[in-house]
C-alpha cells in the first residue's frame, strides 16, 4: 500500500457503500446516468455540456467573506449529513463521496481541520493522492476559482476517462503542446491554442515537480487581498510519471454570470469546466450555449496570452 494507505479500490468501494445507505447520493448518481449532454468542439477538442440541475449549489454559491462567515461549513464533520461516512487518510484528510457529482465517481477530500483553501504546502499531498488513487484524476479549485467552500481546504477527484484534457491528452499535446523546458526527468510545457491558459509538468520525480511548481507560483500574479495566485490544478499518475496541469486565472466569474434575462449564463468555471466538461444547472443555458460563448468565457477568466508568454520566458530558467 502507498503512503496514504488507500487505493482506487478503496475509493470505488466507498462510493458503492455510500450509495447503498445514502438515498440522496444514490438518487443523484442515478440522475447523472441519465443526464442530457451535448458536444461542442473547441480547437478540435470535444467539450461536453452537461445539463446537471443539482450543480446549482456550486454554480450559484455565494462565496463573499461575510456570507461564508454566516453559514455553517458543509465540509466540517459536525455539519455533514449523518449518512456521509468517509475514510480518514493519514489523519490529515477524509475521503468522501460527493453527493452532487459531475463524474460517475466523484470524491471530495477535505482536510480534517477547518483551514482556508490554499495549495501552499499541499502540493506533495496532491501528488501522493494521485499516486494512491491512480484510476482517478485529482483536482484543486482555488478560492474564487470554482471552490464553493473556500474556507475549508479540500481536493476533489473523479474517475479517469471523463475529462478531455486528461483522456485526450496525447492528441491535445500533439496539436497544441509546446515544451518550455526539458531535460532527462522533467518536462515543462504549455498549450498554445486552448482558450484557457494551461501550463503542465511531467516527471517521475516528486521533488522536481515541486521545484517547477514553486517557481511558477512565484511568477504568477497575486491579486490584492488574495493569499495565492488564482488557479485550478489537476493531477494524474501513470506509473512512474505524474502529470500536473496548472490553469492560472485572473477572475472568478465571466461577465455573462452577472447579466440578466436571456444574456445571463449561470456558469462559475472550475477545473473541470476549463478542462472540457461544463456542468450547467439551467436547461436554458444548456440549450443556448455556443462554442463562441465557451471560448469567450474561458478567455475572460484566464490569464492573458501576453502574461502567459512572459511567464514562460521566466519559467524555462528552472
Amino acid at each position: 500500500m502507498n503512503k496514504f494507505e488507500i487505493d482506487s479500490d478503496c475509493a470505488d468501494r466507498l462510493i458503492r457503500e455510500q450509495r447503498s445507505v445514502w438515498a440522496l447520493l444514490d438518487k443523484n448518481c442515478q440522475a447523472l446516468e441519465r443526464v442530457e449532454t451535448r458536444i461542442v468542439f473547441v480547437e478540435g477538442v470535444p467539450v461536453t455540456l452537461q445539463f446537471n440541475p443539482e450543480r446549482i449549489r456550486s454554480a450559484a454559491a455565494v462565496v463573499d467573506r461575510q456570507s461564508i462567515q454566516n453559514r455553517k461549513c458543509f465540509l466540517c464533520e459536525e455539519n455533514r449529513p449523518a449518512e456521509q461516512v468517509g475514510i480518514t487518510v493519514t489523519g490529515k484528510y477524509v475521503m468522501l463521496a460527493n453527493p452532487y457529482p459531475i463524474f460517475p465517481k466523484h470524491l471530495t477530500i477535505p482536510s480534517v481541520i477547518h483551514t482556508p483553501q490554499t495549495i501552499c504546502g499541499r502540493l506533495n499531498d496532491m501528488l501522493d493522492l494521485a499516486r494512491a488513487i491512480d484510476r482517478y484524476i485529482v483536482f484543486y479549485n482555488g478560492p474564487r476559482c470554482g471552490a464553493s467552500a473556500p474556507d475549508h481546504m479540500h481536493f476533489q477527484a473523479g474517475n479517469k476517462g471523463f475529462v478531455p484534457l486528461e483522456y485526450l491528452w496525447s492528441d491535445i499535446y500533439r496539436e497544441q503542446g509546446e515544451a518550455v523546458y526539458r531535460d532527462g526527468d522533467i518536462l515543462l510545457g504549455r498549450l498554445k491554442r486552448w482558450p484557457q491558459s494551461v501550463f503542465f509538468v511531467e516527471s517521475g520525480q516528486m521533488d522536481r515537480i515541486a521545484e517547477a511548481f514553486d517557481l511558477l507560483l512565484r511568477l504568477l500574479p497575486v491579486l490584492n487581498g488574495d493569499t495565492e495566485p488564482m488557479m485550478n490544478i489537476l493531477c494524474t499518475y501513470e506509473a512512474p510519471v505524474w502529470r500536473l496541469w496548472i490553469l492560472p486565472r485572473r477572475t472568478h466569474r465571466p461577465t455573462q454570470y452577472y447579466e440578466e434575462g436571456d444574456k445571463q449564463r449561470l456558469i462559475s468555471p472550475g477545473a473541470i469546466d476549463l478542462s472540457g466538461v461544463v456542468p450547467l444547472p439551467r436547461k436554458s443555458d444548456f440549450e443556448r450555449f455556443t462554442k463562441e460563448e465557451i471560448v469567450d468565457i474561458f478567455m475572460q477568466v484566464s490569464l492573458t496570452s501576453e502574461e502567459t508568454n512572459r511567464i514562460c520566458k521566466e519559467w524555462r530558467k528552472i
